[in-house]
C-alpha cells in the first residue's frame, strides 16, 4: 500500500467515524479497523486523534471555503451571487450529509475548539456583501438588512434541512429519493424566497 493510498483510506475512515461519533466518541482503533490497517500504522501517519481530526476536516472545509470566498469577492450582482451560493451549498451538503449535525454537536462541546481546529475563523469577509446590499437599498430594489442577518437567513435555510433530514423524512414519510429532489429544489427556492422577502 502506497503512502498516498494509506492516507486516503485513513482520512475516509476517520471522516465516517468522526461524523457519527464526534471527536470525543471516536476511537483510533475503530478508525484503523475501518481503514483496514493496524493501529500502529495509523499512529505512524497521525500521532493523535486530534491531529487526524484536524487533517480530515481541514481538507473538507478548505475544499469548500475557497469557492465561497471567490464568490463573496466577485463582481456578480447580489441576486446572481445568492443563487450561485445556494448551488455550492447544495453540492457541498449533498456530498457531506452528516456535516451539519456533526458541526452542531462539536460546537456544543466546545464552540471555539472546532473553529480554531479547522482554522476557519475570520476567513470570510462580509464587507463585499454589505456593500452590495447597501447599493441595492440605495437603488430602491431591496429593504435594508445587515450582512450578518442576510447571511444568517441564507445559511440557516440552506443548512437546517440537511441537519434535520432524518427527522423530516421520518415525520412526513418522505422517501430518500423524494428528500433528494426537495434538496435539489433548494438551489432556487432559497434564493427566490430570500430576495422576494427583501423586496420593498
Amino acid at each position: 500500500m502506497t503512502q498516498e493510498t494509506a492516507e486516503y483510506k485513513i482520512k475516509e475512515a476517520a471522516k465516517d467515524v468522526f461524523m457519527v461519533k464526534g471527536m470525543a466518541g471516536a476511537r483510533m482503533q475503530e478508525i484503523a479497523d475501518k481503514a483496514g490497517i493496524n493501529k500502529a500504522l495509523l499512529h505512524y501517519y497521525y500521532r493523535s486523534k486530534e491531529l487526524l481530526f484536524k487533517a480530515v476536516f481541514e481538507g473538507i472545509i478548505k475544499a469548500f471555503i475557497p469557492k465561497m470566498l471567490q464568490l463573496f469577492t466577485s463582481d456578480l450582482p447580489l441576486e446572481a451571487k445568492v443563487y450561485q451560493m445556494a448551488d455550492k451549498y447544495v453540492d457541498f451538503l449533498s456530498e457531506h450529509r452528516e456535516m451539519p449535525l456533526f458541526i452542531l454537536t462539536e460546537l456544543r462541546r466546545g464552540p471555539l475548539k472546532l473553529i480554531q481546529a479547522l482554522n476557519i475563523g475570520g476567513l470570510i469577509d462580509l464587507s463585499v456583501i454589505q456593500r452590495q446590499i447597501d447599493e441595492e437599498v440605495a437603488k430602491g430594489n431591496i429593504r435594508p438588512i445587515t450582512a450578518p442577518q442576510f447571511m444568517l437567513n441564507f445559511v440557516s435555510m440552506m443548512v437546517f434541512p440537511f441537519a434535520a433530514g432524518h427527522m423530516f423524512t421520518g415525520i412526513f414519510g418522505v422517501s430518500e429519493e423524494e428528500f433528494q429532489k426537495i434538496m435539489e429544489a433548494r438551489r432556487t427556492e432559497v434564493p427566490k424566497f430570500i430576495m422576494n422577502a427583501l423586496r420593498p
